[in-house]
């Protein structure tokens, strides 16, 4: 037997893990300032429910997980959030709406492996479900500017909408094949203009093929004296004013081309990159999407919704670089002192300070090795010297500076080490 991982899956070790969980921490506790609530879906679902969204030819339907239980039910792993999400709408219609919910959770996918794109991935989400207002789009873009730059991340968000597309191809007397040819103006930043030509060629003729290409690279202005009266426009326009009152526009950038692939959405949609281009690929998105739950509760009630998904694996992987230090501030080593060492440690915890106490043969030079190996940045040993004195010597093992501390003065220091790396 080889051990090895599968293919698009891995194992994280503990410093990835206190970089990913820096992440998702930073994101639920701005997704809950913001008023959104969690909750937890199941990852085993019926298939037909998985692909009621897409389609059976939709390119992400192929990358479903498909299994049966012992009862030859056809079943398969959720491969994101949201089908999910319409499956729990529709079974709390009860649900006094808007609801605003947030959700941190394992997806799969069998699809193409590559750096920030594994095949078992974790999804962070936040949903709005009942609320048709340009002023939610506005608090989920400020929301996600808000992690993002927390994370240390300026980011920068492209914002299209799929109406303005349509608009442009019906304007050139295209009738037919609109997905497809919004699919192909959706890459064309990936793909060379020959490149986008030639597959745009496969639907167009080469004069409209090119005329194409030129529209979806004009401004707002420009565009709206094409489609005076496309409603994609206007609702950019008024989220632009929007933006730009709270000051916000800074961090976007009107993007004719964006469709992010997907016919589902129906209004104004959005990628996120990284503005000083160390990740070239996306590292979040989101859109509405007002008719996948309505359609999927079927009841005649409209379900309005828009969302907004950040990649913890792109995000990990951008910021890898810079990861966050081991989070356990302090490694205490008693020398025979070891209920007086768990008292100071309990304490050292009531005021926040992760502090590890070295339970194992008390060798003062095996704790500092490990200390360091592991990144912690201060220790202590405590002997009958210190309690006698009521007082403790920190050395911040960095610097190698060395810092006394009453015993009695517990804030003191852990407003100390609050602040060492």
């Amino acid at each position: 037997m080889v051990i090895h991982n599968l293919k698009g899956v891995t194992d994280f070790d503990p410093a990835v893990m206190n970089l990913r969980n820096h992440i998702t921490d930073t994101l639920r506790r701005n997704f809950e300032l913001y008023g959104y609530q969690p909750l937890d879906t199941a990852m085993l679902n019926y298939r037909d429910l998985l692909t009621y969204k897409y389609g059976e030819q939709a390119e992400i339907v192929k990358e479903i997980y498909c299994l049966s239980d012992q009862g030859a039910r056809d079943l398969g792993l959720r491969f994101d959030l949201t089908v999910p999400f319409c499956k729990y709408i529709a079974l709390n219609r009860s649900l006094k709406l808007p609801f605003k919910r947030y959700e941190i959770g394992k997806v799969f996918r069998n699809g193409p492996v590559k750096a920030g794109r594994l095949r078992e991935f974790i999804q962070c989400d936040v949903d709005v479900v009942g609320d048709g207002s340009r002023g939610i789009e506005i608090e989920l873009l400020e929301l996600a500017i808000t992690c993002y730059l927390q994370l240390g991340i300026t980011p920068q968000i492209q914002i299209g909408h799929r109406q303005i597309l349509t608009g442009l191809l019906q304007a050139l007397g295209v009738t037919q094949n609109h997905d497809a040819i919004i699919g192909v103006l959706d890459k064309i930043k990936k793909i060379t203009r020959e490149e986008t030509l030639t597959e745009l060629g496969k639907f167009l003729p080469a004069d409209k093929a090119v005329k194409l290409l030129e529209t979806v690279s004009l401004d707002l202005p420009a565009l709206e004296k094409i489609l005076p009266d496309n409603q994609g426009i206007a609702e950019i326009k008024e989220l632009w004013s929007q933006l730009t009152a709270l000051g916000l526009n800074q961090y976007c950038l009107f993007t004719p081309s964006l469709a992010r692939g997907l016919n589902v959405y129906t209004g104004v949609v959005w990628e996120v990159f990284d503005a000083q281009g160390r990740y070239t690929s996306s590292l979040g998105g989101g859109g509405r999407y007002d008719q996948i739950i309505t359609n999927f509760v079927g009841s005649g009630v409209a379900y309005p919704a828009v969302g907004l998904s950040f990649g913890l694996e792109p995000i990990s992987t951008l910021l890898s670089a810079t990861q966050t230090a081991n989070p356990i501030k302090l490694l205490l080593v008693p020398m025979d002192t070891a209920p007086q060492c768990h008292a100071l440690a309990n304490q050292l915890r009531s005021f926040g300070i992760p502090t590890m106490l070295w339970t194992a043969k008390p060798k003062v030079g095996k704790a500092m090795e490990y200390a360091a190996a592991t990144q912690i940045p201060c220790a202590a040993v405590i002997g009958a010297d210190e309690i006698n004195t009521g007082r403790v010597r920190v050395k911040n093992l960095t610097t190698g500076a060395q810092t006394d501390f009453a015993l009695s003065d517990i804030k003191a220091l852990a407003q100390y080490l609050t602040t060492t790396k």
